[in-house]
């Protein structure tokens, strides 16, 4: 019997060759440090560029363990993904972007965070930009007011108003959070099979808000974990090119969020009737688990 990889990374590429090998790579070399043994799941959503010479050459660096779904056009970020994650074999998922990078840090821990607290379902890793800096990748469940309150900056470059952002990000510790931004996401293999495939109703975003709060409705909490550090070249399409199909598409996915899930304005009231018992409860063995390891 084959024995089922320690993680299943999952990689969904569009155009992007330039950053795809560096990615694989990665995560490959990660796991090889941490003793697991893992496969590649990398998803091209049409590329028209060097992507096929990129995966032709990683193929060859990552033998079996590297595995392809080749898309005749861009299906988003939620169907791409759908299609590896239901291949996938291994006991943990990690969900990667194409320009995202595995740093420092030990996988090992990742693993043992989520054994040992079985009511974790995400965890996000610090996320590093080209600069130096940490992106803001932890956020709260938006709301429209929150997205209102961007436009001046969006359209007439104002001071950014930022409400659905934590006041003391970056953390420098294990905790709860809403949401985790999906360039980086672990969780265990059971943990997709009871929440089930990303909603592709939703093409490009907030797909990764969406499964965050599903994710807690669950009963299963999202954490920040800044022990693990990800490099990403992140493109942010919708704030550069506010007019664009990708940023139009953002727009729907978040009224269809909002629908979806009944809310709009009330945040608070969110938090209190899905994460605030469950991190009351989880925040203070995180925190003495981070300090212990």
């Amino acid at each position: 019997m084959t024995r089922r990889p320690d993680i299943s990374y999952v990689i969904i590429t569009y155009n992007d060759a330039d950053n795809l090998g560096t990615a694989v790579d990665s995560a490959a070399e990660a796991s090889r440090a941490a003793d697991m043994d893992c496969e590649v799941w990398v998803v091209d959503n049409g590329s028209t560029d060097h992507t096929a010479q990129v995966l032709e050459r990683a193929g060859r660096r990552l033998g079996e363990r590297l595995h392809t779904v080749m898309l005749g056009r861009n299906t988003g970020t939620t169907y791409s993904r759908n299609q590896a994650l239901a291949r996938a074999t291994g006991r943990l998922f990690c969900v990667m972007d194409s320009d995202a990078r595995l740093l420092d840090g030990s996988l090992e821990r990742v693993d043992r965070l989520l054994a040992d607290f079985p009511e974790v379902g995400i965890v996000g890793p610090a996320i590093i930009m080209p600069d130096g800096s940490t992106y803001d990748s932890a956020k709260r469940f938006p709301t429209l007011g929150d997205k209102l309150r961007k436009l001046p900056s969006i359209f007439l470059g104002a001071a950014p108003v930022n409400r659905d952002w934590y006041d003391d990000f970056p953390f420098t510790r294990l905790r709860t959070v809403h949401t985790v931004i999906s360039c980086c996401w672990f969780m265990r293999r059971e943990v997709f099979e009871r929440l089930g495939p990303l909603d592709q109703r939703i093409f490009y975003a907030p797909e990764d808000v969406d499964y965050c709060l599903r994710c807690w409705k669950a009963g299963l909490a999202v954490v920040y974990y800044p022990g693990l550090r990800v490099l990403h070249h992140t493109q942010q399409v919708s704030h550069r090119r506010p007019l664009s199909r990708t940023a139009l598409s953002h727009l729907k996915g978040l009224f269809y969020y909002w629908a979806k899930h009944r809310y709009l304005w009330r945040r608070d009231a969110l938090a209190r009737r899905y994460t605030a018992e469950l991190a009351q409860r989880l925040d203070p063995a995180l925190a003495a688990w981070d300090q212990a390891h």
